[in-house]
């Protein structure tokens, strides 16, 4: 990054501190009440999903401008390394665990902590969407991705910050580290799938996994008439996976569009 790794260093503990109060701000506005953090989110099953989702997009975006004032002041931004070696010291539980570099992602690896364990997936969702924040804001190089939690009864959590392009090409639809790779007991039946899709002149890609979310894309490969065909494809998606996937969810990452129209 052209700076020191001392420079680096000496920003960490203010950075978490300030953190820290990005998040609880966030809560705050939408409890209308002072709370520290732990006591909320040992509480945090019991607001209304209306609130819990206001919640998930303001801690998100105080994360990602408290990053994004780091930057600015600091006049640095952190790469994937850094995340690696400073992330840890950030207050998060979901920091702790075992880094293993890869060519183009560090993967955070850990069994998953008792909180997350005990408390569920909101917990889980709320230091996801603090950690994608923060990754936003703080790095202009850097994506971040959750492939999996014990809160969704995954056997790990795994997190992924990998390069992310500054100008996304159709590259973005092959990077493993960003969508997570499927796994091979999946891939016959998946490409049946595709295949049926295929035979209706739609262009049908499953991505990956991410928390028992299988994430796809749905384009179509010709114009279409009907301006409800995306509705009633991904219906039809929708069944089909449940026959074959009960357990998993369905997440749409196609690009934003219409489907029955293509330039």
């Amino acid at each position: 990054m052209g700076i020191s790794q001392d420079y680096v260093e000496s920003t960490v503990q203010d950075l978490g501190a300030r953190w820290k109060v990005a998040r609880e701000y966030a809560f705050r506005e939408v409890l209308k009440s002072r709370v520290r953090e732990d006591e909320f989110l040992l509480d945090i099953n019991s607001l209304e999903e209306e609130k819990f989702d206001e919640l998930l997009k303001s801690v998100f975006l105080n994360s990602r401008n408290l990053g994004r004032s780091y930057q600015k002041s600091k006049n640095l931004s952190w790469e994937k390394s850094d995340f690696a070696t400073y992330a840890g010291r950030l207050g998060s539980p979901c920091f702790q665990g075992t880094w293993e570099t890869k060519p183009l992602a560090q993967v955070l690896n850990r069994k998953g902590c008792t909180s997350g364990r005990q408390i569920g997936h909101r917990y889980c969702q709320y230091w996801r969407e603090a950690i994608d924040g923060l990754v936003v804001g703080i790095s202009d190089e850097v994506g971040f991705v959750r492939n999996s939690s014990v809160a969704v009864n995954d056997e790990e959590c795994i997190d992924v910050f990998f390069d992310e392009e500054s100008s996304p090409t159709d590259a973005i639809w092959t990077n493993v580290n960003k969508w997570g790779a499927l796994p091979e007991n999946l891939k016959i039946d998946l490409e049946a799938i595709q295949q049926k899709f295929s035979e209706m002149k739609i262009d049908l890609k499953f991505l990956g996994l991410s928390e028992k979310n299988l994430l796809y894309k749905l384009e179509p490969k010709e114009n279409l008439t009907c301006g409800s065909a995306g509705t009633i494809y991904r219906s039809h998606l929708e069944k089909l996976v449940k026959e074959k996937f009960p357990l998993f969810s369905l997440k749409d990452a196609s690009p934003v569009a219409v489907y029955g129209e293509r330039a």
